[in-house]
């Protein structure tokens, strides 16, 4: 048995309190502290799966797995609310190791410390120049620093937080004005300045290489994930066609970033984005996520079925009175375990009005995948949820 648990939105417990802020483009998701009912989907039978808010019955019928939920928490991350006894002697697999992971666990987890220098986009960056791979980008300590990447870009620039995730606290700078009013937001902070400036490239499809880095510092290639975004933000992802880049070249590619992980002390989960360019380029470290992920969860689920598997999501507008059960009944007669086409709910317990996202594993042959889509979508749509935003393929 093991037991699983973790909070989302990891990188803002390891960001420095001091670093000055890049102007919000729409503020933090409240989805996100539910999102660890997600963690279904690694769960083998039996597991334990502690979460912040209680998982709805409809939901969980989907899984062979046990479920408690942490009593009324207070905001922070939810390993500070288990209780120790829970995970005393147990096999723990958390989504992310932060202080109060470790606080919580101990010595078989790597040092929140260690976990957090891996995971910034100021180190990933530094060990791709150091490795002389494509794709590296020049971290500014001020805002004259910044100015001055841009602009040598000729505003062709991507500026990152470097513990930004998945979309926020990253801005795309094409103009001077863009670069103006985020120069005066950081000049009126007056903190320490730490940014990462990345020319946009010419991109062609985004994905992912995943492997699990053990104590003794030996890693285990476990698997590519191409990614479908929306703009920065994550929609999907599942296994790639074999022409979109040779596997066994990408993971060999990877051997300077598992021996510099090791080295920093680094063992668990690890997922590198990356990028196929337009030309035909591989650009294999982006930034480096020394936690597990939605593209890993793909993954793990991809593994349970003779199909392939699909993640992805709708983001859905929700009448009073409506919720999780009123999706899984539109789903009736769709249903699946991934042992025959179908649909497997994730979560979406607090789905409530006037809407929120709700995140599914399809099981279907790659060819079906559009097909699929617009199955489900139709389904909720005629139970009077209606999908809002875009729901283009995983």
């Amino acid at each position: 048995m093991t037991v699983r648990f973790g909070t989302f939105d990891a990188e803002t417990w390891w960001r420095p309190p001091d670093l000055a802020e890049l102007p919000s483009v729409g503020g933090g998701d409240p989805a996100v502290g539910a999102m660890d009912e997600l963690l279904l989907g690694f769960c083998a039978p039996d597991d334990l799966l502690i979460t912040r808010y209680p998982i709805h019955p409809d939901v969980l019928a989907g899984h062979s797995v046990r479920s408690l939920s942490v009593a009324d928490p207070d905001p922070g991350p939810v390993e500070r609310f288990i209780d120790p006894e829970l995970v005393h002697g147990a096999d723990v697999a958390p989504y992310a190791v932060l202080p109060d992971t470790a606080r919580l666990v101990g010595a078989s987890l790597p040092s929140s410390e260690v976990v957090a220098l891996v995971n910034s986009k100021t180190w990933s960056n530094d060990l791709v120049i150091e490795l002389g791979l494509p794709g590296a980008g020049r971290v500014v300590r001020s805002p004259e620093e910044l100015v001055t990447a841009v602009t040598e870009l000729d505003f062709r620039a991507l500026v990152k937080d470097p513990y930004g995730v998945s979309g926020r606290a990253l801005l795309q700078i094409s103009t001077p004005g863009v670069l103006r009013a985020v120069e005066r937001v950081l000049r009126k902070q007056d903190r320490r300045v730490e940014l990462l400036v990345q020319e946009k490239l010419p991109k062609l499809h985004d994905f992912s290489g995943h492997f699990q880095l053990h104590r003794d510092g030996t890693a285990e290639f476990l698997g590519l994930q191409q990614m479908t975004n929306k703009g920065f933000r994550h929609l999907g992802s599942h296994r790639p066609p074999p022409a979109l880049v040779d596997e066994g070249w990408y993971a060999e590619s990877l051997a300077g970033v598992t021996d510099a992980l090791a080295k920093a002390g680094y063992w668990g989960p690890v997922g590198v984005d990356a990028m196929l360019l337009a030309d035909g380029t591989v650009v294999p470290v982006l930034e480096i996520n020394a936690r597990q992920s939605l593209g890993l969860l793909t993954l793990h689920l991809d593994r349970r079925t003779e199909l392939t598997a699909h993640l992805w999501q709708l983001e859905l507008n929700v009448a009073p009175g409506k919720g999780i059960t009123d999706v899984l009944t539109a789903f009736d007669g769709l249903l699946t375990t991934g042992d025959r086409p179908g649909v497997l709910v994730l979560n979406g317990s607090t789905l409530a009005a006037p809407g929120g996202r709700v995140y599914f594993a399809i099981f279907c042959h790659t060819e079906e995948l559009g097909s699929w889509q617009h199955r489900l979508t139709a389904a909720v749509d005629a139970a009077g949820l209606t999908p809002r935003g875009m729901t283009d393929a995983a």
